[in-house]
């Protein structure tokens, strides 16, 4: 492993090329884009605001009175690594979390989601779009509105 001198070195390096740069405002962009268009067609849910993340994820989350009541929310991700968008079932903490854990079991007839036990952070994911294209934000915004649609509505049914 490369020590952090090292790492931060070529981390600059690659910066000094501006591409980094150019996606990461692009993907922000495009998610305030996406948040702007659930809260116009959505004005029933809670949005919260852009958590952009540390090159990791970039989310933001929904919430309707029958999710807030029980602790949950929805969270539309944008999972830098992997380059996809999914949605998950998130928890106000970890002891909701564990409440909650059993509502996979039920989902999985439905809809095609899965848990990585490595996230903490959801109790159930399904992916959006393995490939988002972003030349096409429209297209993009409403490939996701239609899975998250589908999600929420599987979910409220199980709640």
């Amino acid at each position: 492993m490369k020590n952090l001198n090292k790492l931060i070195e070529e981390y600059t390096q690659q910066l000094r090329l501006g591409e980094i740069q150019i996606a990461y405002r692009g993907i922000l962009a495009f998610v305030g884009k996406l948040r702007a268009a659930f809260i116009n067609k959505y004005p029933h849910y809670d949005v919260s605001s852009i958590y952009q993340g540390y090159l990791d994820m970039s989310y933001f989350s929904l919430s309707t009175k029958p999710l807030k009541d029980k602790g949950l929310k929805i969270a539309i991700v944008y999972l830098h690594e992997k380059g996809t968008f999914e949605v998950w079932l998130s928890a106000r903490n970890r002891d909701i979390a564990r409440t909650h854990q059993s509502i996979l079991d039920n989902l999985s007839d439905e809809i095609n989601v899965f848990h990585d036990k490595n996230n903490q952070d959801a109790i159930a994911e399904c992916i959006l779009t393995h490939a988002p294209d972003f030349e096409d934000p429209a297209l993009l915004i409403n490939t996701i509105d239609k899975g998250v649609e589908k999600f929420v509505a599987t979910i409220i049914k199980r709640i």
